[in-house]
């Protein structure tokens, strides 16, 4: 595994930021998590992640978006 998922797992030990119907909201020294809940379809997640950061007072609309896979956990990450 390289660094960047090294950091991304060790920022999911800890206390989440937020919850909603679909992630759970991590601070990540890259950026903001949001990680898939369950193992649906991408699309799915793509369509209400924007809605649901918009719950937790996230504005994520101006950050990149990467999706990524590590240690079967699904997440989207936002970072500038």
């Amino acid at each position: 595994m390289d660094s960047t998922s090294d950091l991304i797992i060790d920022s999911l030990k800890e206390e989440p930021i937020g919850e909603t119907d679909h992630f759970i909201w991590f601070i990540t020294d890259i950026g903001i998590a949001a990680l898939f809940k369950k193992n649906e379809n991408f699309e799915a997640y793509s369509s209400n992640v924007e809605i649901e950061a918009n719950k937790i007072a996230l504005d994520i609309t101006k950050e990149e978006k990467e999706y990524l896979k590590i240690k079967k956990r699904q997440l989207f990450l936002f970072y500038s």
